[in-house]
């Protein structure tokens, strides 16, 4: 089943011919499999002596912390591995990685993921907060909830409350609570879809675009209020539709002029950055497609 031409033909309306055949390249491409060592329980040192060990073939990730890159080795396979079963490493896509080093939590601060499920993220912050501070994790649907209180178990980060919750009313219980707040939402997941994979984009509608959109806008109300003065929002998605992305930045800072875009750069290349100050990182045979954009509340 190819590709939806709808698809194809609103991926050329918005990026242009050009950065439409960059597109369909990297969602034809294989990835190598990614993942992050877990400062929580390990140092990059021993998660290298570990692969070697295994005999597994591996790479430095130079433009993120603590990254690396397998070959030869599936994704099942390095989750067979020890250092993934006791929790050194976690799996994890490059670009998933992102939005955790773009929001920047420091040890001591007061944090919240609000679509934390699974729980690569919020694992992350824990291991960039070492621990220290506290990290409000939220998740309203019960089976994914308890995926994320196993990947906090396994890895090791004791700081996080998780709260099986509608994050979409968080504010009604915890009004500027929070120095900073991770925002991955829902999406209608483009920059992941795998020309290969028929259900990686069998689902794929204008109808889901908008569905997802109205929830997104629901989920940035409450973060908007759930955020102190003076604190900072990351949004982020895995879709490259301009209506959950760079739209809805346009949006909400329209909506709350006391929040203020903030310039990013993402460690690949091609990316496109909108006028916002939001940025949109293309899909490549490194990473997958991927948004985000960083804001301030004034203070």
């Amino acid at each position: 089943m190819p590709l939806p031409q709808e698809f194809i033909e609103r991926l050329t309306t918005q990026f242009g011919a050009s950065n439409t055949s960059v597109i369909l390249r990297g969602l034809a491409a294989k990835r190598p499999t990614t993942f992050r060592s877990n400062l929580l329980r390990t140092t990059d040192e021993a998660v290298m002596e570990g692969l070697r060990q295994a005999h597994v073939m591996f790479a430095r990730v130079k433009e993120i912390p603590h990254a690396f890159s397998v070959r030869g080795i599936e994704n099942e396979a390095v989750l067979e591995l020890s250092l993934n079963k006791e929790g050194r490493i976690y799996l994890q896509g490059l670009t998933s990685m992102l939005p955790a080093i773009i929001l920047d939590p420091k040890p001591g601060e007061i944090v919240a993921d609000i679509c934390a499920a699974p729980g690569s993220k919020t694992s992350q912050l824990a291991a960039m907060m070492k621990n220290e501070g506290k990290i409000v994790a939220v998740e309203e649907n019960s089976v994914r909830y308890q995926k994320l209180m196993n990947t906090l178990r396994i890895q090791g980060a004791s700081m996080v409350e998780a709260k099986l919750e509608d994050s979409t009313i968080l504010h009604h219980t915890m009004p500027e609570m929070f120095d900073k707040i991770l925002a991955d939402v829902p999406c209608s997941a483009e920059g992941r879809i795998n020309v290969d994979d028929q259900r990686s984009y069998g689902f794929w509608s204008l109808k889901n675009i908008v569905a997802h959109a109205k929830l997104q806008r629901r989920l940035l109300r409450s973060a908007y209020l759930c955020l102190k003065p003076g604190g900072t929002l990351v949004y982020s998605t895995c879709t490259l539709a301009a209506e959950e992305n760079e739209a809805q930045i346009d949006w909400f800072l329209g909506e709350y002029p006391d929040m203020k875009a903030e310039a990013i750069t993402i460690p690949f290349t091609p990316s496109i950055m909108h006028k916002n100050k939001s940025l949109t990182l293309l899909p490549s045979a490194s990473a997958e497609g991927f948004f985000v954009a960083k804001m301030r509340k004034q203070d």
